[in-house]
């Protein structure tokens, strides 16, 4: 990897790091570092296998979907720097249900799609082989 591409790479590590920390994540505060077509690509983690374009589209799937708008916490627990447009992330996911009161906790992997500053493609995998094979790591 040229110099040009290592540098927007750890570019791209920084924006996903900076995601992490904000309140709401990836659904709420970072909604600047969102394309306006991202799409979000949980098909590998619910049976709907469902593919949500725009930030508000997973706003709203955040507030009616599974969680039912459920306080979630992710706690990133390690990067991986793919290529210059790529950040793979594993991510601990707890949840306490909203209804229920039963805490769910989950190791999973976050696939990012950087381009231009901006997430364009996002795919959440339940199982992080699959995701460390995808990415070709």
């Amino acid at each position: 990897m040229g110099d040009t591409a290592r540098a927007m790479s750890e570019e791209n590590v920084e924006i996903v790091r900076g995601i992490y920390v904000l309140p709401d994540g990836i659904t709420g505060a970072a909604s600047e570092r969102l394309a306006p077509d991202v799409q979000f690509d949980f098909t590998s983690v619910y049976p709907d296998g469902q593919i949500l374009r725009g930030a508000e589209a997973v706003r709203e799937f955040r507030e009616t979907g599974p969680w039912h708008g459920a306080p979630i916490h992710f706690e990133p627990e390690r990067y991986f720097d793919v290529d210059d447009e790529h950040v793979l992330v594993f991510v601990h996911v707890s949840v306490i249900g909203k209804g229920s009161g039963i805490a769910v906790e989950s190791d999973v992997a976050h696939d990012f799609t950087i381009r231009d500053g901006l997430v364009v493609y996002f795919k959440v995998y339940g199982n992080r082989d699959e995701a460390f094979e995808a990415a070709g790591l």
